[in-house]
């Protein structure tokens, strides 16, 4: 219902907000297949309703349209009451890759921190070498996204970690929890969330400046 705030007007995003997930997403959801087939981490089916496709929950699916839309939403309401925006946003970025890269090499052998820390090291990486200026503009705003969608989704991932209704295998990732939520899950999060941010503000752009 806040989409209809009239200081933010997410509702008026809607193309730029589908345009900007699916790729996203669609990339999660081909990993998550992928990992559920290996063993990475399963669904416990006592908390489902028992509905698959390629071996997710439907809930999965649902789960990549709402959480997107949140997380941009957070974004979008950021710039829209504080507009006023940090020239150092690369500066929230630099321990982010210098831990990325470390976490790479110190676990290669575990796929999932492997993944999540490679993935988004090269991520890092190529804004701050490629787009300068776009990290510039929007690097605080995102960082903050960031911290504040941890909130939510560690009430969310607490709950999907402890019952458990998403079993981890251990012997894939760092081994370190945050009460039951794996390390990798809070930069998972990030790296869906900056790759999604980072095209919802190019699409952004682009229409602003072909209505120019």
């Amino acid at each position: 219902m806040l989409s209809f705030d009239k200081k933010v007007a997410f509702y008026k995003s809607w193309k730029t907000f589908i345009y900007s997930m699916l790729p996203v997403s669609l990339f999660y959801i081909l990993w998550d297949i992928y990992f559920t087939k290996t063993g990475v981490w399963e669904f416990n089916k006592p908390f489902l309703i028992d509905k698959f496709l390629f071996n997710l929950p439907i809930e999965e699916y649902i789960f990549f349209i709402v959480v997107p839309y949140a997380c941009l939403f957070i974004h979008a309401c950021l710039i829209a009451y504080f507009p006023q925006y940090s020239k150092k946003g690369k500066i929230w970025f630099i321990p982010l890759f210098a831990l990325s890269i470390g976490m790479t090499i110190f676990f290669y052998q575990q796929i999932y921190t492997a993944l999540t820390f490679g993935l988004l090291s090269i991520t890092i990486g190529y804004l701050m070498l490629f787009e300068k200026q776009l990290l510039e503009k929007i690097g605080t705003h995102l960082f903050f996204s960031w911290v504040i969608a941890l909130i939510p989704m560690s009430y969310v991932n607490g709950i999907l970690t402890s019952k458990p209704v998403l079993i981890y295998n251990n012997s894939e990732n760092c081994g370190f929890r945050i009460g039951t939520i794996p390390f990798e899950d809070f930069f998972y999060n990030l790296l869906f969330m900056a790759l999604m941010i980072v095209l919802f503000e190019k699409i952004q752009s682009k229409q602003t400046k072909e209505s120019h």
